[in-house]
């Protein structure tokens, strides 16, 4: 079962679906927390004008990614195993 969950077309357009809105929210959640407003000037002097952009850029898609494969897999196997 496992492999015709990850094969399927359905799994990926809900993997990319979660991960995108867990990259949305988990950046905006975090964004507040440490800086307590929506003070961009700050934002993007600390991550982007001193090189670390690739860094944050690539932990957020790691995150999304693999928060998107886990949960895509769980409403998948949830999904296959109520149909039966």
């Amino acid at each position: 079962m496992f492999k015709e969950i990850i094969s399927s077309k359905k799994y990926w357009k809900t993997v990319v679906f979660i991960g995108v809105g867990f990259i949305i929210v988990f950046s905006v959640i975090e964004h507040l927390m440490q800086y307590g407003d929506l003070s961009l000037d700050i934002f993007i002097e600390e991550r982007i004008s001193q090189g670390r952009w690739v860094r944050y850029f690539l932990s957020r898609v790691a995150g999304g990614l693999m928060y998107g494969m886990i949960m895509g897999y769980y409403f998948e196997l949830r999904k296959r195993k109520s149909n039966r």
